[in-house]
């Protein structure tokens, strides 16, 4: 039997975010989502988080929306004291100094739980964990924390925790026969995490991306009974970080 982690990315991005992940929880398939430290709806998730226990979350570490946690980089931002809204290897061996980079990334993390979130596992915005240019600072985070990560790496990582996923269920490709589609890419795995962005919308979630009317029809997906039902007949069992270490 497949495990399968459907894992709603940007929890903490805006309150309607928070919600619909939230509503993705309690009525599809959806056990887990990663919270971005950093975003003005991050107190609001956690309270969320306290009142929704089966929901397992871990950090999307972010290094291109928004501001750092720690207010002192020199490299990492720009002239406003953003981050860099596009992150490539040459950009980062041109400007990051990458102990800032490990600095931030420990903030988050530490800003997480000490909200009292219990933190399940680690991956980030925009996949910039797996850039190789950061193999240095992720090496160093796992080696701190110890925690599950979210694969898909340009690199060979050391690392007996690493979980597989797809980002296949995005863009052109979120439709309504998508499970069917890419079952047996799901069954082809042990564990799979599926990564995901299901929202409802409001003004903060419009101005910081351009991913926007997409996250209604994933939530559709998510939340649809003919879903579940596909996936229990296909023996998919839906898990989140949590139960794979305990």
């Amino acid at each position: 039997m497949t495990k399968l982690i459907v894992n709603a990315d940007d929890f903490g991005l805006s309150e309607a975010v928070n919600y619909g992940i939230i509503s993705a929880y309690k009525n599809g398939i959806v056990r887990s989502t990663t919270i971005m430290a950093g975003m003005p709806a991050f107190d609001h998730a956690v309270e969320l988080l306290k009142e929704n226990k089966g929901l397992g979350c871990g950090v999307h570490m972010t290094l291109s929306l928004n501001k750092p946690v720690l207010n002192y980089h020199k490299t990492i931002v720009d002239e406003n004291g953003n981050f860099y809204r596009r992150i490539t290897n040459e950009l980062i061996e041109e400007k990051f100094d990458l102990d800032e980079v490990y600095e931030e990334f420990s903030a988050q993390i530490d800003k997480v739980i000490n909200s009292g979130v219990k933190v399940d596992h680690l991956d980030s915005h925009h996949h910039v964990h797996t850039l190789k240019a950061l193999r240095p600072v992720i090496e160093r985070i796992l080696e701190k924390y110890k925690l599950p990560i979210r694969g898909g790496f340009e690199y060979e990582l050391n690392y007996d925790k690493v979980i597989p996923m797809t980002e296949s269920f995005y863009s052109d490709n979120v439709t309504d026969d998508y499970f069917e589609n890419f079952i047996n890419e799901i069954k082809g795995h042990e564990i799979i995490d599926i990564m995901c962005h299901p929202a409802f919308i409001d003004e903060n979630l419009v101005n910081s991306t351009s991913y926007v009317m997409q996250r209604i029809k994933e939530y559709s997906i998510l939340t649809s009974k003919k879903v579940q039902e596909f996936l229990t007949r296909n023996n998919i069992e839906l898990i989140n970080y949590s139960k794979l270490y305990n």
